[in-house]
């Protein structure tokens, strides 16, 4: 019973990443860009005040443009060229991308585990840290997604290799970006909930960009070379200062 699922759901998957989980991704970005309309509407207050709502609406914008491009390139993209082959290589990608949502929950959960653990003269600068660590991480993940082109896609499928832009440099871009703003939520709130939330996020993402490795690397001996001159998630800034020096 459960392999016979197990395939229905492989061969339904092109159906759900193409118009299921497009109109969800541009649902996120309607819900960021419902977002802003409030905070352009609440323009008043102090300089200061101004200042760290300008920050807010750069962040959000950056997000807004993320989750529209994957929605739209989800519903125009190519087809794979070979679709995922069980269900790890459905679920995997569903729980990585959208294990943000459980982000939301920590405001219902008790105080103690909820409250900011860093000195109140330290949460104002890593407050400040942390939205440049978002407006910086959500541009990265943009840029990735809009590389990719037509090419992207939520499954671990085998699709066109894209080595333009980022994927110059490093071969999962958007997982950097994501890193980022995980970061920028330890600094931002310091608590219980976010030291084991964001580590768990960030473990799911590399088992996915693993998964999809494994799949690119059996199919494709250029990339099996493109994995060994270039990063994992973090660029190999040694590797590109040598070759700097030669030329």
């Amino acid at each position: 019973m459960l392999s016979i699922l197990s395939r229905k759901a492989v061969a339904a998957s092109g159906f759900v990443e193409r118009y299921v989980l497009s109109l969800v991704y541009l649902f996120f970005a309607w819900s960021e860009f419902h977002t802003l309309a409030l905070l352009s509407l609440d323009s008043s207050g102090p300089a200061g005040i101004e200042g760290i709502a300008f920050i807010h609406a750069v962040k959000h914008m950056t997000l807004l443009l993320l989750q529209l491009f994957i929605g739209v390139l989800l519903l125009f993209g190519k087809n794979p060229a070979s679709q995922p082959r069980n269900l790890r290589e459905l679920l995997v990608p569903l729980a990585a991308s959208f294990f943000l949502l459980t982000y939301n929950a920590i405001r219902l959960l008790p105080p103690s585990l909820r409250e900011n653990l860093l000195p109140h003269e330290m949460q104002m600068p890593c407050a400040v840290a942390a939205l440049v660590l978002g407006i910086v991480g959500a541009a990265i993940s943009t840029w990735g997604v809009a590389s990719l082109g037509r090419s992207f896609g939520i499954f671990v499928s085998v699709r066109e290799i894209v080595l333009e832009g980022p994927y110059r440099h490093v071969r999962h871009p958007i997982y950097l970006g994501y890193f980022c703003i995980g970061a920028g939520l330890v600094l931002v709130n310091a608590s219980v909930a976010i030291f084991v939330i964001v580590p768990i996020h960030v473990l799911l993402l590399i088992y996915r960009a693993h998964l999809e490795e494994t799949r690119l690397a059996e199919s494709s001996e250029s990339y099996r070379e493109y994995m060994q001159r270039t990063g994992f998630i973090f660029p190999r800034f040694r590797g590109a200062l040598r070759g700097s020096r030669d030329r």
